[in-house]
């Protein structure tokens, strides 16, 4: 395969990953049980501003890049892609309505853990597009950057703001919220792996094989 094809299918990759992200976003959300900071922090905006889930997420999304600029931080590609299919997806999938509300607090529970997997995988398979970071890492980037702090901090700070504020504007937090900070990173960790034996091998450069001389002894 060409680089520039390589480079193509960088772009299906990623919008996959998107797609199951707003997918697991979805899930969590249906559960009713409390779901990711951010998007409790786009439930709550969705109170007082007339956005849905999906629309909150695009434009704070717009708002982080611009706030990361001054941080050194310029968009790639993947950030813009990121800030509006996310979103999108998510959006999507609840217009589709593709599974009814909860009838028991056993499948808010199936819906919660089954959204949280599918969101740790759509989010390796949207890294190994290898097409950069959505807008809220980058902006952990640039406060990691412009402020010497940790990742850790940096991301743990800015969710738990994000958190904080969805939850004191009418956001979703619960059991769930919980849930899913444990959990997330392992899921992540594990698709991810998965992730570079399957998907990474497609954008690696061909070894071109150089014939060797005949041996005439």
């Amino acid at each position: 395969m060409s680089a520039s094809n390589k480079n193509i299918l960088r772009y299906p990759i990623i919008i996959i990953g998107l797609a199951l992200c707003g997918l697991g976003a979805y899930l969590t959300v249906l559960a009713e049980l409390g779901t990711d900071p951010w998007t409790v922090f786009h439930m709550g905006i969705g109170n007082y501003i007339p956005l849905t889930i999906g629309q909150a997420s695009q434009v704070f999304g717009l708002i982080v890049i611009i706030l990361s600029l001054p941080l050194g931080i310029k968009p790639g590609i993947g950030t813009i892609l990121n800030m509006f299919f996310y979103g999108f997806f998510y959006d999507l999938w609840d217009k589709l309505g593709i599974l009814p509300p909860a009838p028991s607090l056993l499948v808010q529970f199936l819906y919660l853990l089954s959204g949280i997997v599918v969101l740790g995988a759509g989010l390796a398979v949207y890294i190994s597009a290898g097409l950069g970071a959505g807008p809220r890492d980058g902006l952990t980037l640039g406060l990691h950057k412009r402020f010497n702090l940790s990742i850790r901090l940096a991301k743990s700070g800015t969710e738990l703001t994000a958190l904080t504020l969805g939850y004191l504007i009418g956001g979703l937090a619960g059991i769930g919220t919980l849930i899913f900070a444990l959990t997330i990173g392992p899921i992540f960790q594990y698709s991810l792996k998965i992730c570079d034996r399957i998907i990474t091998p497609l954008f690696a450069p061909e070894v071109e094989v150089v014939p060797q001389p005949a041996d005439d002894t």
